[in-house]
């Protein structure tokens, strides 16, 4: 049995910290410690005044009902366990919380890990789910003409190809997405690898990207995997998820108009915007599902793939891969599919609109 124990002892009215010796006496405590110029203070603790801090380390933390909120803590491993032999009935072991925990350096450190973790989770977990329960309640028309105002604010910047614009959309009327939702394609002119789907529809496609192209698979499994964005609502959930505080607010009082508002405000953070894993391994699926159902080559992804690998080791920059992160995963997904499929059939109409889309000049 321990007779004196080592505890950091706090008088309350003061933020110092003492070293103590405690000593356990049948129906209380006793604390002794060397104060100012040495002298040596002992304190008596009822046992019936006695409340166990709620921690959130391996600390033991325990505070006195007084006027002073004194506490004190002991970092042996063993000492609940002697706490509870010599006061089997001991009431004081019921944890509650206090402002006095903060009082404590390593409580006040494990509690703000704790906070940053509950942060994470927020982040992590709950974000998501809100941003697909907010992109689930708009409706239809409103994202189609959120859409059309991003498309506006966004493109403004870059001159539209208007001949290829329409030669792309020709050729994208060959395949069958399986969406509703009013696909409208733009082909800008900038040399930068990229395309990006908007809310509701649109899909802009720099004509860098086109150039670099060598086969009507690679086009069209960029398509379906900028199509697949805009059916799942991907950009619509990422832009609701990169609000951060302001949804939760707004969904809170389903102030749908006003987030629908600050995101028009904000159009050029889409351009800013990463998909997560998730999202990118559902729109590669679908695409896959698409390429299956209209039996075109699931190589095409693979070259795609490989065609955004090759630029970025050439260029060392790629702004599809920076919105777009392509994994190994998803390279050795895209193979195994198209080494798998069966059922390829003719494209000869995919492939004449393709040698009309890489005609133009």
């Amino acid at each position: 049995m321990m007779e004196n124990i080592s505890v950091r002892y706090n008088d309350g009215t003061t933020p110092v910290v003492r070293e103590a010796t405690l000593t356990l006496m049948p129906d209380h405590w006793l604390i002794r410690f060397l104060g100012e110029n040495d002298r040596p203070h002992t304190v008596r603790w009822e046992l019936a005044r006695i409340v166990t801090e709620q921690g959130f380390t391996n600390l033991a933390i325990f505070r006195y009902h007084d006027f002073s909120e004194q506490t004190i803590e002991c970092s042996a491993e063993n000492f609940p366990q002697v706490l509870r032999e010599k006061y089997p009935e001991g009431t004081f072991f019921e944890k509650k919380v206090s402002n006095t925990i903060l009082k404590s350096p390593l409580s006040l450190v494990a509690l703000i890990l704790l906070l940053l973790g509950l942060l994470a989770g927020t982040y992590f977990l709950l974000l998501p789910f809100a941003a697909r329960q907010i992109a689930a309640k708009i409706p239809r028309q409103l994202e189609v003409r959120l859409g059309e105002t991003l498309y506006e604010n966004i493109t403004s910047a870059y001159k539209k190809d208007e001949v290829m614009s329409r030669k792309i959309n020709h050729f994208a009327k060959a395949i069958d997405f399986r969406t509703d939702y009013p696909i409208q394609i733009s082909v800008v002119k900038s040399e930068e690898t990229n395309a990006f789907a908007l809310p509701g529809g649109h899909i802009v496609v720099f004509d860098g990207i086109l150039k670099k192209m060598k086969t009507k698979e690679e086009l069209a499994a960029l398509l379906a995997h900028e199509v697949s964005h805009v059916h799942y609502q991907h950009s619509l959930r990422s832009l609701f998820r990169s609000m951060g505080g302001y949804l939760f607010i707004s969904f809170i009082f389903s102030d749908v108009t006003g987030i629908v508002a600050i995101i028009a405000e904000n159009s050029n953070m889409l351009l800013n915007l990463t998909y997560s894993r998730t999202l990118e391994t559902e729109a590669d699926e679908n695409a896959a599902r698409i390429f299956r159902t209209q039996g075109i080559s699931m190589k095409g992804l693979v070259d795609l793939f490989s065609l955004l690998q090759e630029g970025e080791q050439k260029a060392g920059y790629s702004k599809l891969l920076s919105m777009h992160p392509l994994t190994e995963e998803r390279m050795q997904q895209a193979r195994a599919l198209a080494r798998e499929q069966t059922g390829i059939r003719d494209q000869s109409e995919l492939q004449k609109r393709w040698i009309d889309l890489k005609s133009t000049k």
